[in-house]
């Protein structure tokens, strides 16, 4: 009998392959039965938290879910989570054991080569077979990505925005075509209504001529719905809008969904740990991939800055903990940090490299030649050791640590604290 982690640890060499053949083989052999609905989530930004707090409004109203989301942030099995809660490594083994035999074929069906991603949205299918609904987020883009291999009943667009040019397209409506590929011939899709035109535009184009021919899908119009975001929204604002549009459209109630916003805990997206939970200084944790998720978060954690971190004359004391990983443009995608570091000036900056992620984090000699407002920022080598040297600080030199970046590394500090409990990783967190 294989192993299942080490052969799903020897499916990172593939790296990231876009493309739905190999995936659609695999989960035809696998031969599932699909949950009544499936809803798929794709966008730039915000896609996440809608995910999440869809599955939350649904186990508030007892209908049983799955939610895949990607990457995890402290451990795996958070990629899928059953009624908020990360699915036990048991369950996660076992259905690795199935994609395996699967994938590595007989003498009937030859072998497929299947990527980290694919495995594990594959594992999601599988641990959604009895429940009422499986929520899928995208990995990266809609037409061409694993998810879009098996059916949905709804699907829903959040904020599109520049990204991954090399992949998607060069240009916004491109980029928006790609993602908004994923609604399915007579289906509703629920689109954040993109402002601009000529993106509106190429997506009405795009849904007009719904389906995809590898997934032998008949060519129709999908029922789309642009859904107007007013401006300051935050982000759990602006999920919730998004939220209740796509339950009024596949008729699911509406009630539940405020309560699960006011409660909703996910994970290193705005997460504060007290000092209580840290046994030291306060951590909020956020993260951002790209420029516009950075330029989309620094208002919410201004405002949280000012609210919530300790006062000294009349200033708020904080810390910035950053790392990130590899952007297409570090200086655009510094450049709101660095003036939100200009405006609210922090006690320590101190920079480290996330570890964990599909590609190494910047390095520290890079990040330490950017512009600071602080002329020599402090450096770790890691998130542990980010945390000791803060720990071994008096309050007042830290105040309230703002820990920004790269997803991975919100999970390596989540890990120092010991937090990666099914508890503390679910979407109900500490209620």
């Amino acid at each position: 009998m294989v192993e299942a982690r080490s052969w799903l640890e020897s499916t990172k060499k593939r790296g990231m392959a876009l493309g739905l053949k190999g995936t659609k083989t695999v989960l035809d052999r696998l031969q599932l039965t699909n949950p009544s609905h499936i809803i798929h989530v794709a966008g730039s930004n915000g896609k996440g938290t809608v995910c999440a707090l869809i599955a939350a409004a649904l186990s508030l109203n007892d209908i049983e879910n799955v939610l895949f989301t990607s990457p995890h942030v402290a451990r795996i099995e958070e990629r899928i989570r059953r009624n908020g809660i990360p699915i036990s490594s048991q369950e996660f083994d076992a259905a690795l054991e199935k994609i395996y035999h699967a994938a590595v074929g007989d003498s009937f069906n030859p072998a497929i080569e299947l990527t980290f991603f694919e495995v594990t949205y594959l594992v999601s299918m599988i641990a959604s077979v009895g429940s009422d609904v499986l929520i899928l987020e995208t990995g990266l883009g809609g037409r061409l990505d694993a998810t879009r291999c098996g059916p949905a009943t709804a699907s829903l667009v959040t904020s599109v925005s520049r990204e991954h040019v090399d992949i998607l397209g060069s240009n916004l409506p491109s980029i928006a075509q790609e993602k908004v590929a994923i609604a399915r011939p007579n289906c509703p899709i629920v689109i954040r209504d993109p402002e601009e035109d000529n993106v509106r535009r190429a997506m009405l184009r795009e849904i007009q001529n719904a389906g995809n021919a590898t997934l032998d899908e008949t060519p129709a119009p999908a029922q789309a719905l642009f859904v107007p975001i007013p401006k300051d929204s935050t982000v759990k604002e602006e999920a919730e809008i998004l939220a209740s549009a796509l339950f009024e459209c596949i008729g699911f109630s509406t009630e539940t969904i405020d309560q699960a916003k006011q409660i909703l805990q996910w994970p290193a997206r705005m997460q504060l740990l007290t000092k209580q939970e840290t046994s030291t200084h306060p951590y909020l944790l956020d993260a951002a991939h790209n420029s516009s998720g950075m330029l989309r978060i620094l208002p919410e954690l201004e405002r949280y800055i000012f609210q919530h971190a300790p006062q000294k004359n009349g200033q708020p004391v904080w810390t910035l903990l950053f790392g990130t990983s590899p952007q297409q443009n570090l200086t655009e995608f510094l450049s709101p940090l660095h003036d939100l570091c200009e405006r609210i000036p922090p006690q320590q900056i101190l920079l480290t490299r996330p570890h964990g992620g599909r590609y190494p984090g910047v390095s520290l000699p890079i990040l330490l030649e950017q512009k600071w407002s602080i002329a020599t920022p402090l450096s770790a080598a890691s998130a542990k050791q980010a945390v000791e040297t803060l720990s071994s600080s008096a309050e007042d030199e830290v105040g309230l640590v703002v820990s920004l970046g790269s997803l991975y590394l919100q999970g390596n500090i989540l890990n120092a604290f010991d937090w990666a409990t099914d508890e503390n990783l679910s979407l109900f967190a500490k209620q």
